[in-house]
């Protein structure tokens, strides 16, 4: 069996490097809460949390109009294989197991946005087991904002899928070894861009 190929919508190989480099994803995700912040500061009424300065785990935005908190969970890339759970790709985002847990139990009156913007559209797996055909996945280009309370995302968790990775096994950088597939066309979760 060769690895997956990802693609985007003019058919170029989409790579991530190593997409189990945490040091690398959480700068990534650092300078994607700076453009978020910039694109809809004003739609939304958010800000960066000015707790993020001394501490870098601290929910990543704030209600400038209020005391309220949020997290920011950008999303590039369908969860091309949600069909096995039942669920379709084109809606499925992942929620951290362990970022649930936390919320539990230090947040738990955050609001939760996903930011997703589907780069990558075509995913492809060629098998070489006779019995097993190739895979081919495709989802339309999508680009929106999400907003839910974790208390309705704990409550949509309860019910959801939870996979876990099969190539974090022995991760010792910290990454989530599983995550819950969340459906963004539940209606507990509002599109809200």
């Amino acid at each position: 069996m060769t690895g997956p190929m990802m693609y985007d919508i003019n058919g170029i190989v989409i790579t991530h490097g190593d997409l189990q480099n945490k040091g690398a994803w959480c700068s990534h995700g650092e300078r994607k809460e700076n453009v978020f912040v910039r694109n809809y500061d004003h739609q939304l009424g958010l800000i960066i949390n000015p707790e993020k300065k001394t501490n870098r785990y601290a929910p990543d935005l704030a209600n400038f109009i209020g005391d309220g908190l949020a997290d920011l969970k950008t999303q590039n890339t369908p969860f091309f294989t949600a069909r096995r759970y039942n669920y379709d790709p084109q809606y499925t985002v992942t929620f951290n197991r362990n970022d649930a847990d936390r919320y539990r139990e230090e947040e738990p009156d955050l609001d939760i946005y996903f930011w997703v913007e589907w780069i990558a559209v075509k995913y492809f797996k060629k098998r070489t087991h006779p019995n097993y055909g190739d895979t081919h996945v495709s989802v339309d280009p999508m680009h929106g904002v999400w907003k839910v309370s974790f208390q309705d995302l704990d409550a949509i968790i309860q019910t959801s899928p939870l996979h876990a990775y099969q190539q974090r096994v022995n991760d010792t950088q910290g990454n989530a070894r599983e995550s819950y597939l969340i459906n963004l066309t539940d209606p507990r979760i509002q599109r809200v861009i």
